[in-house]
């Protein structure tokens, strides 16, 4: 899939979901489901890339992955996300 040009962002329901992330939570998860919009497929299961995704190093990772990954589902060594995945339906 060619990467979109745009993402919808419904405000509301990020701030309600992710109200408990750390400003450094905030700017991994945005990255992270950025990066899983633009590819159009789910992410790997790998710390060590979804940090670098993330743009964060390992320590800052582990210190964060535990709430990043409650967005996520593990699938066949891919990390889903059911809200990205659904707007992808629907473009």
């Amino acid at each position: 899939m060619a990467a979109l040009p745009y993402m919808p962002l419904y405000v509301a329901d990020y701030l309600a979901d992710a109200a408990h992330l750390s400003t450094l939570g905030h700017g991994a998860y945005l990255l992270l489901i950025m990066t899983y919009w633009q590819r159009g497929s789910a992410l790997p299961a790998d710390d060590r890339k979804l940090a670098r995704i993330a743009r964060v190093s390992p320590e800052e990772w582990d210190d964060i992955r535990d709430d990043i990954e409650e967005f996520f589902t593990e699938v066949d060594g891919q990390w889903t996300h059911k809200r990205i995945d659904a707007e992808l339906g629907n473009v």
